[in-house]
């Protein structure tokens, strides 16, 4: 994940943002890994308003159980500071498997596993951001008898709510789908292509004895009709 966070009322530096694990009821359950994750100083700019921030970048490992990943400040001057922020991508999965342009392949766009892309924060004064990401297992093979990828593809919705922390935070809510949808190239066993071959040649036989059937049987009624016909007007 990628994600750049200024605070308004507070100049902050990375050394001022902490990252938590929480179970739903708020209790920590622990910090993320930070060993693939890079959190660099943001310098005042034009660009960010004359702001200084944290940029977060890299990935880390998420518990699969109930809960959320909270991005928030280890101090601050007042707890009636607002956390604008810029989120450049979320992905879940395996993402060392992601193209150049955060594609899996051609016929799957993007947004479907990255709907967060480039999203820009609400700003509240003392109010918590949440992102609630609805995931969906996905596999997918593009080979036939090749590996085989596993990602997240998810919707969100967002909301703010007055904090109950020290601090306000930035808020992504998991909620884990039973479901596994497959995406790729689906083989068949000889039995298989046997089995349809052998169907079509039955459907085709017997499309072909109704037919039969049909036409026999018209041409004989339209025979007798006729032949009956002359017979009594002969008479």
């Amino acid at each position: 994940a990628v994600v750049s966070t200024q605070s308004t009322g507070w100049e902050y530096r990375c050394k001022d943002v902490v990252l938590w694990y929480r179970r739903p009821n708020g209790k920590v359950i622990g910090q993320p890994d930070m060993t693939n994750l890079k959190m660099e100083d943001e310098e005042s700019t034009e660009a960010n308003k004359g702001m200084t921030g944290c940029h977060i970048n890299g990935k880390t490992k998420v518990h699969k159980v109930p809960g959320y990943l909270e991005v928030t400040l280890k101090k601050a001057g007042s707890r009636n500071i607002t956390l604008p922020h810029e989120i450049d991508h979320v992905k879940l999965g395996d993402g060392e498997h992601y193209g150049d342009e955060g594609e899996w392949h051609e016929d799957i766009p993007e947004i479907v596993f990255n709907p967060l892309r480039n999203h820009v924060g609400e700003e509240k004064e003392g109010e918590d951001t949440e992102y609630h990401l609805q995931l969906v297992h996905t596999a997918m093979e593009f080979e036939m008898d090749g590996p085989i990828y596993d990602a997240y593809q998810y919707t969100f919705s967002v909301k703010t709510v007055k904090t109950h922390e020290r601090f306000p935070g930035i808020k992504l809510y998991f909620d884990w789908s039973p479901i596994t949808i497959r995406y790729g190239v689906k083989g068949y066993y000889h039995a298989d292509l046997l089995g349809k071959l052998i169907s079509i040649v039955g459907g085709t036989f017997t499309l072909a004895l109704f037919l039969h059937t049909f036409l026999i049987s018209s041409a004989n009624n339209i025979y007798e009709r006729a032949f009956l016909s002359s017979t009594k007007l002969g008479a």
